[in-house]
């Protein structure tokens, strides 16, 4: 798997993500758009670490398609 890579530092990344498991807990819902903006990460390396996490999970090879926008 390629690496992935943010301008945040490992304790900035586990603070933010912190902040946003208590805004989650209060109901607050945060697009896939502005995760990636918080935790300093681009959609694409969010993807590759969402396929990690599944196959990490599933104890399988978990793999996220992307399909061109059939609207462009």
């Amino acid at each position: 798997m390629s690496e992935q890579y943010s301008h945040l530092t490992d304790d900035e990344i586990m603070a933010e993500g912190t902040k946003i498991a208590e805004e989650r807990a209060q109901g607050k819902i945060i697009s896939i758009d502005e995760l990636c903006a918080r935790l300093g990460i681009t959609l694409e390396t969010a993807l590759a670490l969402a396929a990690e996490e599944a196959s990490r999970i599933y104890g399988r090879p978990m793999r996220i398609d992307v399909l061109p926008d059939r609207f462009q």
